[in-house]
Order: structure tokens, then sequence, then C-alpha cells
């Protein structure tokens, strides 16, 4: 009988903008008992990739954790995985930065552990062929990627075993392939069915190299696992049983597993990262079409030989599923493009690391976890951008009033950027809109939104109210609401939900109507033709808009002050015999904030309509931020929005902006308003 060699590999990661205590309980529910546990156990050896977010957490708030994973890599028993530092999805910030956060990381492991890294865990195991390149260069020697990855490149056997070579531009790395049956079985399965799945790979003569490497918080953060995990005892009872039949399995750090084992040969793999992100990035009615043809494989034996040959989307697509977060994104690569260019790490240290802090992965997409619908992860990620512009405009002596034109988000249509000392605005020709409103001395953008929109896992909200799940189930299968009625806030939203978004509304229209999309057109998507005029003490963006019955000038001015300006002037008007004139804002608030409407103080957690008012005030206690609304006599709707979207732990609504709707009811030749902070 021959023997498994198993690489047991664990990837520890918590986001950047995480909060405190989320950080504690992965720590004291996660990390911390799973090495207590593997120290017990000397003679089982794992892979530990733990991302810089989470080592910079720990540095300061567990700095023995730090001397104890040292002292277990020392004696062999830890092999520490470098990645980049602030666990970027690589294929999605630039060469520079990709060379540049690896070798943070590679550093950081070399100081703190006394070990050069040979191996890097890929964010997400999302994998495009020139990393092969990038790692070699890097001077990394492996990676870990899905056994999904390899049969897409069409392998057809059950189980992929050992390590492969793949190259680009003769730059090559070894790649171990991930077992999918090992990742869904650990640890949701008995502790003996697990040690039953690895014996069952022993082959009848010879030696078999196995691969596990999952995330770590599967090991007592995932919902249930704790309990699981630690208090019903699976982890020492898997680690017990590993260790009494060591005869058949034995396990192996990739690092000795190069050493002992050859490569079973070249193999060059497709764009992909692990099955499950395939289907996550699809459209709905994609999904449907993919849900349906993996159900009908699944019922035929005979058909489950072609399941290998379905795959769902490209991780890329996500940016065209989210504009709003294509924004971000592009946003992101814009800022890049520039301190690169003219930076050096070396020379301009504080702007390139919240550059790279704001290329931390877990805002840039959306799947089971939160994602790109946690408005405190996407916070992060602005507010780091805002620093990092700060840090490179002070260092180029560059805060005066400034302008400057591009297409940022690549829609065919060049954004204007205004800059002065205190803010950062950028408007788009698509409806004369605001797309970005940044607070420079606050690093925060108070257009951090989201448009709400339709996802495959709505469907299930109804089928799923006040259901419960089994204690150990995966994330992957937990399907349960954490609230009841939220198919109430399955509301889809025709236009993006950004700023300064003019309306042609029904004279009827009620609060209601406008929060479900009802009785009135947008202009969000007609494409206004634009002039940029310097003006006294500042700069004149002007848009124009014309159709038979409607004709108008929208000029915002910008100047040093903190402030921005709209005013309307109307030259047709024959619309407004029927309808009404509306302009929508949308603002961020990291919880719902007050509202000061004449002296009243109110929350901003309920649907509100005012009557003929000419003052606004939103105050942000937790942020210190203040806007106030002056504004020509105007009704103002005022709603709370709610996403409803997929966690580990459920579906649950979560607070994303608060939308803004001026509506003109009395003149139809102008109207203003302004915004200071």
């Amino acid at each position: 009988m021959g023997k498994v060699y198993f690489i047991f590999g664990v990837h520890n990661h918590q986001p950047v903008g995480n909060f405190p205590h989320i950080f504690e309980k992965a720590f004291n529910d996660c990390y911390s008992p799973f090495i207590e546990i593997l120290e017990d156990y000397p003679g089982i050896k794992c892979n530990l990739h733990i991302s810089g977010p989470l080592y910079e957490w720990i540095g300061k708030n567990e700095k023995g954790f730090i001397i104890k994973l040292r002292k277990m890599t020392q004696k062999g028993q830890l092999e520490i995985i470098s990645g980049g530092y602030y666990e970027p999805i690589l294929p999605l910030i630039s060469d520079k930065d990709k060379a540049a956060q690896i070798k943070l990381m590679n550093q950081f492991i070399k100081k703190n552990f006394g070990r050069e890294p040979r191996g890097i865990w890929i964010a997400e195991r999302v994998w495009e062929p020139y990393l092969a390149k990038v790692i070699n260069l890097a001077g990394l020697k492996y990676t870990f990627l899905d056994d999904t990855h390899f049969r897409y490149a069409g392998f057809t056997q059950n189980e992929i075993f050992g390590y492969y070579l793949s190259e680009e531009s003769f730059k090559s790395i070894a790649v171990f392939p991930i077992s999918k049956s090992l990742r869904y079985k650990i640890p949701f399965s008995q502790a003996h069915e697990a040690v039953d799945l690895l014996k069952s790979f022993c082959p009848e003569k010879g030696d078999r190299l196995v691969t596990l490497f999952d995330d770590g918080e599967k090991f007592g953060l995932w919902p249930s696992t704790y309990d699981w995990v630690y208090k019903k005892g699976w982890l020492k009872n898997f680690f017990s049983l590993l260790s009494e039949n060591t005869e058949t399995i034995e396990t192996i750090t990739a690092a000795e597993a190069v050493n002992k084992f050859k490569s079973k040969g070249i193999v060059y793999l497709p764009t992909a990262s692990y099955e499950e992100m395939g289907e996550w990035v699809l459209e709905p009615a994609g999904y449907t079409v993919y849900e349906n043809l993996q159900n009908y494989l699944k019922k035929d034996s005979q058909c489950q030989q072609y399941q290998d040959f379905v795959r769902g989307g490209f991780f890329r697509n996500f940016y065209r599923k989210y504009p709003r977060l294509n924004y971000m994104h592009k946003r992101m690569l814009f800022l890049s493009e520039k301190i690169n260019r003219k930076g050096k790490p070396e020379n301009d240290k504080k702007a390139f690391d919240f550059l790279w802090q704001g290329q931390c992965n877990c805002a840039y997409w959306h799947g089971i976890f939160g994602g790109f619908y946690l408005g405190h992860i996407r916070s992060a990620v602005y507010e780091n951008l805002i620093k990092a512009e700060n840090e490179f405009d002070k260092a180029a002596k560059n805060r005066a009033l400034n302008t400057e034109k591009y297409d940022i988000d690549l829609d065919g249509n060049e954004e204007t950027v205004l800059r002065n000392k205190g803010l950062i605005c950028v408007f788009s020709p698509k409806g004369g809109t605001l797309l970005e409103l940044s607070l420079r001395r606050e690093a925060f953008n108070l257009l951090n939104t989201i448009t709400r929109r339709e996802e495959s896992y709505h469907r299930k909200i109804q089928e799923t109210l006040n259901t419960d799940t089994k204690d150990s189930a995966s994330i992957h299968e937990i399907t349960r609401s954490k609230e009841k009625n939220l198919d109430n806030y399955l509301i889809y939203d025709r236009y993006e939900k950004v700023s300064l978004v003019d309306h042609i509304l029904d004279k009827d229209i009620s609060l209601n109507d406008f929060d479900y999309q009802r009785k009135f057109r947008s202009l969000a998507g007609a494409v206004y033709s634009e002039a940029l005029k310097r003006a006294k003490g500042g700069i004149d963006l002007i848009y124009a808009y014309k159709e038979e019955d409607l004709e108008f000038r929208k000029k915002i001015s910008f100047s040093n002050k903190m402030k921005i300006e709209a005013d309307y002037e109307f030259k047709v008007n024959n619309i407004f015999d029927c309808y009404d004139f509306g302009v929508e804002f949308n603002f961020f608030f990291l919880s719902p904030s007050h509202i000061i409407i004449e002296g009243s103080d109110l929350l901003s957690k309920q649907k509100r309509v005012y009557k003929q008012i000419r003052t606004l005030e939103f105050k942000d206690n937790f942020k210190k931020i203040k806007l106030l609304f002056k504004f020509d006599k105007a009704d103002v709707f005022i709603l709370p929005v709610y996403s409803v979207s997929s966690s580990e732990s459920g579906f649950e609504k979560v607070y994303q902006q608060t939308t803004v709707l001026f509506v003109n009811r009395v003149n139809t030749k102008r109207f203003s308003l302004s915004c200071s902070f």
C-alpha cells in the first residue's frame, strides 16, 4: 500500500476597514484556537498564509501570536506563505503594484519569521496565465489553485494530484491543485470521514501528493463552526486521526513537497477562480440557465462526465455587472497610474501605502460574502485612495483649484475632475451627474453609493423566510433570512444612484412612487453637451440638454470654497404644464444621519416628505460631517436606501445611503441649489 502526503494549508484574512470587534472575534474564535490545537500536535505540519491587514492587527494587539508562529516555523511545523500584502486581486491592479505588494509581504515574512518565502497565496484564486511570470520574477516558486482550474483546462480525472509547472515567457512556477472534495468535506463532515477520504487517495504502490488550501475562517468564524470545530472537538479529532494514521497519511509543507516530488508535467490554466465565483459574477438570467444546465447534468449519471466542461462567468465582469463598483475600481487604477508615474515607493511611502491599502480585494466583488455591498468596506477603499491622493498632492505641492478630464470609468465619456484643498468632485456628461464627492480632510466619499439591482439569490428569499440551517452547514449551503419581510426591500433602480440626477416627474408622484421607481422619467442616461469655463474666483462647468418640449442649461459653480452650486435655467419648458422637475442627490453615511429641517432634528431612518422648504441640513455625528443645502422653495423627498444581499450567515438588508429628491413645483424658469460642507 502506498502513502498520501498531505499539504494542509490555511489562509487567514480580514479586510482593511473591517470593524475592530470583528478582528478580535476572528482571532479569539478562529485563528488563535486553531494554532493552539495545532501546537499540541507537533507532528502535524501546516502551510499558513495571513494577509497584511490581519498581520498588522495582530502586531498591535496580539504580539505573542507572531512569536508563537515564528517558533513553530523554525521547528518546521509551519511554512509561511507570501501574497500581495494588502490582499489584492492581482490581475486587477497594475504590474508595478503587484510587484510592490508581493515584495512588501516577502520582506515582512523574512523579518518576522526568519525565512525567505517560497510560495504565494493568490487572493480568491483569481488566476490569469501571465501571473506565472509575475510570481517567478518576485522570487517565488509555487502557488495553489483549485482543481477546478485544471478541469477547465481539460483534465478529466476525478481527483488531480501532485503538482504541475506553468510558465509565461519561459518564467515558470509550480502549481498545486486544491482538492474540491476535501474543501467541501473539511470541516463540514465528521473528522473520520475526512480522514477516510484522504485514505481513499492512497495508491496501491508509491506515494501520492494531495493538497487542501482554504479559508481559515471555516475553522471557527463561519456560522456554527466555532461550536463544531472547537466545542465539539472536530479539529482535535481530525489531528488525532491524522497522528494515528501516519503509516498512510503524512502532512507535509509545500517546500518539502517540491523537494520530494517531481512535477507531473507542464500545464496551461485558463483564466478562472473557484467554481462559486464564476457563478456569482453571472447576471440573474445567465445564472438561471447555468443552474438549470447543472441540475440537468446531475440528474443523469451518464451526463456527469460533461460537468467539468460547464463553467460560469469571468471574474472581471463584476465591473460590467456593477457600474458603481466599476467606477471605484477604475478610480483606483487612475490614481495608481498617476502615483506610479511620478512617484517611487521608497520616496513616497505614505502615498503608496495608502494606495495599496485601497486595493484590498473584499470591496471589489460580491458573492456569498457581503463584499461590495458592505458600505464600511467600500468606505475604507475610498478613505485610503483619498489619503493617497492627499499625500501625493502634498508632495507635488498641488493643492490649489485644478481641473482634469479623463474617461475614468471607461464608459466612452470623459469625466471632469474638479479639485480644491477640501474637495474632489467628479462629474459625468451622462446627465451632468456627480459621481464622486470626496471630503479631503475627512478622507470620506459622500458618493460611496450603490445602485439597487436584481441578484440571482433574490428569488430564494421568499422561499427561505424564517427557515434555519443545520449547525455544521457550509456557507455554500446557507440560504436562510436573518430578518422578516426582506421581500419588501427588493427594489431595483433604473439608473445609477449618484447625485445631481435630473428627472421629469408626474405631478402626482408620491414618496412611495419614487422609491418604487414609478411615475417619473430619468435623464441620467442622456449625454449632455458640456463646456468648462474659468469664472471669477472659480470654475463653471456648464451642461446643456435639449428635447422637443424641454431645453435647459445646468451650470455647476466650483471654487476654493467647501461648496458646490447648481443653477438650472429653462429655455423651453412646455413639458411643465403636465410634469414637474426633480433633482436627486444620494449621500453615503456610515449610519443613518440626523436631518435638520427648520430647527427640527430627526433621524433619517424613515421615508419623509417636506413641503415647500428652503433649507435642509444633514449631520453625521459619527464622522463629524455636516451638509447644508440651500435652494429655491421646493418639496423634498428623503428616503433611506437599503440593499438586500447575502452574507455568510444569511440574507439581510443593509443600509446603503440616503436619497434626497428636490421637487421644483413652483418656478418653471429657474431652479438653484447649493450644498456646503
